[in-house]
């Protein structure tokens, strides 16, 4: 090999790798949250539907209850594991004031995952309503059973609702403009798409 072919090979080895894909860990956490939410949110209107005496509106209720704890479990997992790799950069097509737009909606998104289930565990236990986790076991109550209390948390949860609509709304809205206007393959990053090329 000539000195300008190992010199090159050097540098080329000695360059850090950029990865244009999520790890497969934090793409099947990802997924499992979205499914968890387009499944949670529309059993939230489901049962609130429901007539209070209905028999099957308990547990319509303690599966939404399930659901959301999950969702607490996984974002808390999936923040762990964020902070312990490196997240792939935005494409560098995609202008700076929209990288700035999707960092914060993405910030607010795990806020969102985090203060929706806690605030419905708050409403549930300090209203003297335990959760059994899919029918299998009792989540521990580390809220003091108070009704004002669980009125607060309820309250909470209502409103953070319609910021939860607002945000995954325009987080899909952000990946169809990205994908079909802009054609930056921005989903392939959390499909595994984009470490193949």
């Amino acid at each position: 090999m000539s000195r300008p072919s190992r010199v090159a090979s050097t540098a080329s080895t000695a360059l850090p790798s950029v990865h244009t894909a999520y790890s497969l860990t934090l793409r099947v956490l990802h997924w499992l949250t979205a499914l968890c939410m387009f499944v949670v949110i529309p059993l939230a209107w489901y049962m609130t539907s429901l007539d209070r005496h209905d028999p099957m509106r308990g547990n319509w209720i303690n599966l939404h209850k399930s659901i959301g704890l999950t969702v607490l479990l996984l974002t808390l997992i999936r923040v762990v594991t964020r902070l312990s790799g490196n997240a792939p950069p935005l494409p560098a097509s995609i202008p700076a004031f929209e990288q700035t737009l999707a960092h914060i909606g993405h910030g607010l998104l795990y806020v969102i995952l985090f203060a929706m289930p806690i605030s419905g565990y708050i409403n549930s236990y300090g209203g003297g309503h335990p959760v059994n986790w899919f029918w299998l076991f009792q989540v521990p109550g580390v809220v003091p059973q108070d009704k004002a209390l669980g009125h607060l948390g309820g309250q909470i949860h209502a409103l953070l609702a319609w910021a939860t609509y607002a945000l995954i709304a325009g987080h899909v809205l952000a990946v169809i403009y990205h994908q079909l206007i802009e054609r930056v393959d921005i989903l392939g990053r959390m499909t595994g798409r984009a470490a193949r090329r």
